[in-house]
């Protein structure tokens, strides 16, 4: 008899009565690899066979008659690991048989390749995972996931970005639209949680970026509507954040008059709205609060796409972005950072290398690093011996 976890969401109970081998399995709707404690049951007697998890999820199975009543064992009991199979990696706790508890951490006080207790690498080197990235559990040590930070290296710290020649573009497309010509498509940008047809009341954008060049289109979200947010830096090199949500006649403007920011250093820049509050936060400097005015509507309806260096679309642009010639030739200059909303993001700029949807490029993108902030230097993932730690696992 045996019950084991396969592909991280699907829990498998197996045993054979002499007559037929008899396996049950309950699927979950999330990976059970997610570092959260999860409970199985299984259960046989005369009639019938049943496998629940969670306390929820369950599939009940009558036994053939013909079988035997009872199971016979002339074997040992493995836990976590048998013969020819892959170990158990992670913790296990309140294992009971039959009503009788086992004292599991006794026994892996003594068992090679387990430890007693359940604190895992991440819970002592877990904060090297800079800047939203994830910890996750190897078995000799730990890894930090940035695949939904703006960042990359091994601990989530290194400033990646691109270097947009003249005329260079990148597209992500919340609600995807064919447009006129086809745009040469790369790779996905993973991690960007705005739902199709998302309404907006609040949104945060940060981006770094250097330049000398001037006008500029640096950042630029459309919609299917006449709303839009754009961040552009004009001819003497301010920075200004224009918003257009509908209820105004011209787009509500920031204007950040006293700092030339195409000086070719690095510039952080962190807009945040929430209804008609407006943060504005440009490299270490206070943030400055703006209001939206009391016509101005506070919902940003049906976010199309974002644009970064230069805007292509087919439906409404901001007029003035045209007639100061933001638009054209672009921005020249390193992009890094981007990141829009809190729980996503247009993930690496290194990532527009492939051939997927919905990230789309014009024009020439280098993918150096080109980060706009200084870095922490921190030690490499050290590796962690079995004894080092205290947490109970299984080797293979």
């Amino acid at each position: 008899m045996s019950s084991f976890a396969e592909r991280g969401s699907v829990v498998l109970f197996s045993f054979d009565v002499g007559s037929e081998r008899v396996e049950l399995s309950v699927s979950s709707p999330v990976p059970l690899n997610d570092d959260q404690w999860h409970r199985v049951e299984a259960e046989k007697n005369i009639k019938e066979a049943a496998l629940q998890l969670n306390g929820q999820y369950r599939e009940v199975r009558s036994t053939s008659p013909q079988g035997h009543t009872r199971l016979e064992f002339y074997s040992e009991l493995y836990v976590g690991a048998s013969s020819g199979q892959r170990g158990f990696l992670g913790c296990m706790r309140a294992l009971k048989i039959n009503g009788a508890t086992f004292d599991l951490e006794e026994r892996a006080k003594v068992t090679p390749g387990v430890n007693p207790g359940c604190q895992g690498h991440c819970s002592s080197y877990g904060m090297h995972c800079r800047n939203g990235g994830k910890c996750v559990e190897q078995y000799n040590g730990y890894s930090c996931d940035c695949s939904l930070t703006a960042y990359d290296g091994p601990y989530c710290t290194d400033d990646v970005g691109g270097y947009f020649e003249t005329g260079t573009l990148v597209r992500y497309d919340f609600l995807p639209e064919v447009g006129p010509f086809a745009l040469r498509e790369v790779n996905s940008l993973s991690g960007v949680s705005v739902p199709s047809e998302a309404n907006l009341t609040q949104e945060e954008l940060v981006f770094s970026f250097s330049t000398s060049s001037t006008p500029s289109i640096l950042v630029y979200i459309s919609s299917r509507t006449q709303d839009y947010l754009a961040v552009v830096l004009r001819h003497n090199g301010t920075l200004q954040v224009r918003y257009s949500l509908g209820g105004l006649i011209e787009p509500y403007t920031i204007d950040v008059d006293h700092r030339n920011m195409a000086n070719g250093q690095p510039h952080s820049v962190n807009i945040t709205r929430n209804l008609r509050e407006i943060r504005l936060q440009l490299d270490h400097y206070p943030v400055s609060t703006y209001t939206l005015p009391e016509t101005s509507d506070t919902q940003f309806n049906l976010v199309k796409s974002i644009f970064l260096g230069k805007v292509f679309e087919t439906g409404q642009i901001d007029p003035i972005i045209i007639e100061s010639r933001h638009n054209t030739p672009g921005f020249v200059g390193c992009l890094s950072r981007v990141q829009f909303n809190s729980a996503g993001t247009i993930e690496k700029l290194r990532s527009c290398l492939g051939s997927s949807a919905p990230v789309s490029t014009m024009g020439f993108l280098v993918l150096p690093n080109c980060g706009a902030s200084p870095l922490d230097h921190l030690p490499w993932p050290r590796l962690v011996t079995p004894q080092s730690e205290s947490w109970q696992r299984r080797d293979r």
